[in-house]
């Protein structure tokens, strides 16, 4: 295993990868992710368990992305069961993915309540009971406040768990080191992320927005422009999940360890 340090405009071709991969095997990368929706949500419905199993499931569904680009690298077929990667790397991966999946919901909670400090727990109530924001916390900037907060405290959280998840099942380290290994090679490519992270959130703004306008300017309805945008963010969100392997690939390498069984 090598640990690198790449320039900033790396972040650019890890961008780059993600849509090269989607071209190759679109259909089946859309397949994937509507399997992953699905089970998700459906879990998701039921009492107490559905309340943080999509936390849970975030580190399991993180590696079989990752797994998903590198088999398209590979020009293997995908199918959705590449999704339970991180379920049939062994007896001693599963117990560390477990692991991770319960660190980073109590991670993502611990930010959350972060956020409650500024806005009393309005965010929190919205994303895990669905329950709507009071006025009065939109209207003093408190919820604002909150999710800005919540934001800053979840970049030390991503930067830990990015890598976490194939370091894990391919490299068979334990859930701690995985964390500290994945937080110091972030942190030392701390610019080819800001880039990689600008550019993903400059295309989520404009492109939707381009195609609501120019439908907008063309005379159709609100509901129709915001339908036809739809197929652009579904596009461009499949780029993004399949861009996650690319910046393994650069910061540690393509060749990856076989999982202990």
């Amino acid at each position: 295993m090598q640990l690198r340090t790449v320039p900033a405009r790396e972040g650019l071709i890890w961008v780059q990868s993600g849509f090269r991969r989607l071209a190759t095997q679109p259909w089946a990368a859309l397949l994937m992710i509507v399997a992953y929706i699905v089970v998700t949500g459906f879990v998701s419905a039921l009492p107490f368990i559905g309340l943080v199993f999509p936390l849970l499931v975030v580190q399991f569904g993180t590696i079989g992305f990752m797994q998903a680009s590198r088999q398209i690298a590979q020009k293997q077929p995908l199918w959705p069961t590449v999704l339970l990667t991180g379920f049939r790397a062994g007896p001693q991966a599963l117990r560390h993915m477990v692991t991770l999946a319960v660190l980073y919901t109590l991670a993502v909670l611990l930010v959350l309540g972060v956020g409650s400090l500024f806005d009393g727990g309005a965010m929190l109530r919205l994303l895990l009971l669905g329950d709507k924001p009071p006025a009065s916390t939109i209207a003093d900037g408190s919820l604002r406040m909150g999710a800005i907060a919540a934001t800053l405290a979840y970049v030390p959280v991503s930067l830990a768990f990015w890598l976490a998840p194939p370091l894990v099942v391919w490299h068979a380290m334990p859930p701690v080191k995985a964390l500290f290994y994945s937080f110091v090679l972030c942190v030392r490519n701390l610019k080819a992320f800001a880039i990689y992270a600008v550019q993903w959130l400059l295309l989520f703004l404009s492109l939707p927005t381009l195609i609501v306008l120019v439908a907008s300017l063309l005379g159709a309805s609100e509901a129709l422009s915001a339908t036809l945008s739809m197929p652009v963010v579904i596009a461009l969100f499949l780029a993004y999940i399949l861009s996650f392997y690319a910046s393994y690939e650069s910061l540690i390498g393509a060749e990856a360890a076989t999982p202990a069984a």
